[in-house]
């Protein structure tokens, strides 16, 4: 800039002087000016900015982290440079402001360091955009923009439980259980058939194969089969605060999941809206739970309104033994009409315990409070206590065909549905 009002100030006085000493003068500060910006041009350009971003293995959704990034050059001076952080559409900074750095000489080893805040609020994969940076020139005339990618992809999975805090599906002790048939019971192991063992038990197959007269060994089947049914309708893209409720639904699944598993019983997934979107039939071990985040991982809130009984039917079918099925979603929210739920709902809730989660709305919530001197929210806080009322109609309709609900804020569902789905399991569990 002073190059530049040097050759005003010169063109200026050459108009107005008869001075023929400062004829042409001031192209002088232009060609200065030129010729700088030309060197600079070429040194940025040979100036190799290096990035390295740290992110944690795994984001877990909703759960803050922090990343660090690390830049260098191989310029033997300091450079300062101008950057924007910026994260994937599945991840939101905390600070999103400009910063500027000072990096080192490449020759040492030292770098400019940069924390950023993440906060995931979408599942996925997202590759890490480049970033928009400002470099400046080695003369100090101008900033020079590059782009810096960090070359990276974030994974967001749903969360896992608190390490320290203890989740229960079931109480540990409870009522005997009385004996189960035969058919319902496990196959421990095969031996050899003795006087006195029922001829029912005879395995007629190995017996065949063996040559030996062969009967099975039974135990009695302790596991619960778990269902998690969510709701990942048009409705599920509403944000509720950090989250928006898909995540939410899914984050309590997930804890769910992982609580059941711990304890032997065998979870399976069934994602829907006005179709199947992800399904896994109830397994237990170590890998059901990695295959069951996986496939939450991929889950994002459908286009297509929710349609309850499709989905309970799919579950129906994916549950060949009686056992807990926990509904994330309302499924009267399409119909707040009805009287009573899909016929395919009432018949699973005929044979399985079903558990309704259905999160309140604490932004509604909030709004239903009249207290202000702005005359015109007693009009927001009237229809947000007429929403409000509507879900706990639509509740009420379900409690009276069977159907267990669990309704309180997101801060406190999770607590609400453990102690559900203790008193809903079936009896094969509670004996536990």
């Amino acid at each position: 800039m002073l190059l530049a009002l040097a050759a005003t100030v010169a063109f200026v006085a050459e108009q107005w002087s008869a001075d023929p000493d400062i004829v042409g003068l001031w192209r002088m500060p232009l060609l200065l000016l030129v010729f700088g910006l030309g060197l600079e041009a070429w040194l940025q350009s040979r100036t190799a900015l290096r990035a390295r971003l740290v992110l944690p293995a795994t984001l877990h959704l909703g759960r803050a982290a922090e990343a660090a990034l690390t830049l260098q050059h191989g310029s033997s001076r300091s450079r300062r440079l101008q950057l924007l952080p910026l994260a994937p559409p599945g991840v939101r900074l905390t600070d999103p402001s400009q910063v500027e750095l000072r990096i080192p000489p490449g020759e040492a080893d030292a770098a400019a360091a940069l924390r950023l805040e993440l906060h995931p609020d979408r599942l996925g994969r997202y590759a890490w955009p480049a970033l928009p940076a400002r470099l400046l020139g080695t003369l100090g005339l101008a900033w020079w923009d590059r782009d810096i990618d960090p070359g990276v992809i974030a994974r967001v999975l749903p969360d896992l439980l608190r390490r320290g805090t203890t989740r229960t599906v079931a109480p540990a002790a409870g009522p005997r259980r009385p004996p189960q048939p035969d058919a319902e019971r496990e196959v421990h192991r095969w031996r050899r058939w003795e006087p006195g063992d029922p001829l029912t038990r005879i395995d007629w197959k190995v017996t065949a194969r063996a040559g030996v007269l062969t009967t099975r060994e039974l135990r009695d089947d302790q596991h619960l089969d778990v269902l998690l049914c969510v709701d990942a309708g048009c409705d599920s893209a509403v944000d509720d605060g950090a989250l928006d409720v898909l995540g939410e639904r899914v984050n309590l699944a997930a804890r769910l999941a992982e609580s059941a598993l711990a304890r032997g019983d065998r979870i399976g997934l069934l994602a829907f809206s006005d179709r199947v979107l992800a399904s896994l039939p109830p397994s237990g071990g170590p890998a059901a739970l990695s295959r069951l985040r996986a496939r939450m991982a991929t889950l994002a809130p459908d286009p297509l309104p929710s349609g309850p009984d499709h989905a309970a039917r799919a579950a129906a079918r994916l549950l060949r033994h009686p056992g807990l099925v926990v509904w994330f979603g309302d499924p009267l929210c399409d119909d707040p009409d009805a009287k009573s739920p899909p016929p395919a709902l009432r018949a699973l809730a005929a044979r399985h315990a079903v558990v309704v989660v259905a999160a309140r709305e604490s932004q509604v919530q909030a709004l239903a409070d009249p207290s202000s001197d702005d005359p015109r929210r007693g009009w927001t806080a009237l229809a947000a206590e007429r929403r409000l009322a509507a879900a706990r109609a639509r509740a009420e309709t379900l409690r009276r065909n069977g159907l267990h609900v669990v309704s309180a804020t997101p801060a406190r569902l999770e607590s609400a549905v453990w102690s559900a789905a203790s008193r809903r399991a079936p009896a094969s569990r509670r004996a536990r």
